[in-house]
């Protein structure tokens, strides 16, 4: 009975020290694998919609094209020692839209914005927005999804695209840069 009494304690140290030791060794890793420029005025058209009456009630909504963007997910899950049958998750961390030129301008021409993520044989998801738009900052954190993305990353190619709503015209040749951050969650090849 004595031996029964020091082995069980002893066993449940064991299972619970390999718990902790997984946790241990669990990868957990941010990365940003897009970061991208978009010319307002390579995209809208002020003349024409000042030729058209002007801005419509409520704003106007643009859907800019989207940007394909190589995942690079072999190259990133090698340098963490793992393979694609052992990540666990990917989700969004954070998106960040700042104007980058006329440098400190504030993002007062903007509404609302819609971040979606695409990829062949996926369907369409909606990966971050803000709306409204506060008023008199130049940089602005989306709210983001806490979808798990994991089968979006393990293609070789994604899909973002952007849809804004505007409340007035861009002033001419802003350049707002999005970024998103992302997390991956998976567990070593050893």
């Amino acid at each position: 009975m004595r031996k029964l009494l020091l082995i069980v304690p002893l066993a449940l140290i064991w299972c619970m020290s390999c718990s902790k030791v997984k946790n241990l060794t669990q990868i957990e890793q941010d990365f940003s694998p897009y970061s991208q420029d978009v010319n307002t005025g390579d995209f809208i058209d002020s003349a024409a919609i000042v030729a058209a009456g002007g801005i419509p009630p409520g704003g106007f909504t643009y859907p800019f094209p989207a940007v394909a963007v190589p995942t690079n997910y072999q190259q990133i899950l090698s340098q963490y020692n793992t393979s694609s049958d052992k990540v666990n998750s990917v989700t969004l961390k954070s998106t960040v839209l700042s104007v980058t030129q006329p440098a400190g301008a504030p993002l007062n021409f903007a509404k609302a914005v819609s971040i979606y993520l695409s990829a062949a044989g996926l369907p369409t998801i909606r990966l971050a927005h803000k709306s409204p738009f506060p008023k008199g900052q130049n940089t602005i954190y989306l709210d983001d999804t806490t979808a798990n993305i994991k089968q979006y990353f393990l293609r070789d190619t994604m899909y973002v695209s952007i849809t804004a709503t505007f409340d007035s015209i861009p002033p001419k040749h802003t350049i707002v840069n999005a970024t998103t951050i992302f997390h991956l969650s998976a567990n070593p090849l050893n």
